[in-house]
């Protein structure tokens, strides 16, 4: 049978649980916790393994969910609104990397192209832009609009005559 002093010191064990953390360190470390009974001022230790909290809870106890209070609350408004802006700002960031990336492919691609290029590659870049700048001279008092067609076009017939069989495979798979 248990006196009054040791169930007032099991019921603030229990109360101090559950208001009070532990550091990690500590949690380790021997607890040691004195009993005295109102009788007896004989100081008696005990173990860890035989304080209430590690025996198991009465028949009556029953769970009840803890409702979040007015600061939990904000918090998840907060860390909900802060989620969808950093899945955004990520996405961002993996949409432009990947276009930096490809970028900085094409130019070493075209550098090394260009380092060593075929033999007949500078003529017909010549003609390319030679159409391009017929095209650009034609329109010189024409529209908005025909001071882009003409040279962009002139410079699609330049490219067509000097490559047909790549303008042929991009003419079909445009379907033209």
């Amino acid at each position: 049978m248990k006196t009054g002093a040791e169930r007032a010191l099991e019921m603030a064990v229990v109360r101090m649980g559950k208001l009070t953390t532990m550091p990690a360190g500590l949690m380790y470390a021997s607890v040691s916790v004195r009993v005295s009974r109102e009788e007896e001022y004989k100081k008696k230790l005990m173990r860890p393994d035989q304080l209430p909290i590690y025996t198991a809870p009465p028949l009556q106890s029953k769970y009840v969910e803890e409702q979040p209070g007015h600061l939990q609350m904000a918090f998840a408004s907060i860390r909900t609104t802060t989620g969808h802006y950093i899945g955004w700002c990520k996405g961002v960031y993996v949409f432009v990397k990947n276009g930096i990336m490809d970028t900085v492919q094409i130019g070493k691609d075209a550098y090394i192209y260009l380092k060593n290029p075929p033999q007949d590659f500078l003529p017909k870049m010549g003609v390319i832009t030679v159409a391009g700048l017929a095209g650009l001279v034609s329109a010189r008092k024409g529209s908005g609009f025909k001071k882009v067609v003409y040279p962009l076009g002139m410079a699609t017939l330049g490219a067509t005559v000097c490559y047909p069989v790549q303008s042929v495979i991009i003419a079909k798979v445009s379907s033209f």
